[in-house]
């Protein structure tokens, strides 16, 4: 009868204990999701209260015409 010391050759077999854990932790994760908040909302702005974003001035027009080279 040959007996190994070698972890790595040992087959894996989960125990009592692995499963009892397993359950426990789940359970925690159960109890705990109905405190979470809830995802957050995109605040809608309407279109005639937003900023202008882009302005065609001088500036820019100079801008990309030198990128344009």
């Amino acid at each position: 009868m040959t007996t190994s010391t070698d972890p790595k050759s040992a087959p894996i077999k989960p125990g009592r204990r692995a499963l009892l854990t397993g359950a426990g932790l789940g359970a925690a994760a159960a109890a705990v999701a109905p405190l979470l908040p809830a995802p957050a909302q995109a605040y809608h702005v309407p279109p005639d209260q937003r900023a202008p974003r882009y302005k065609d001035s001088a500036h820019n027009q100079r801008f990309y015409a030198l990128n344009r080279q």
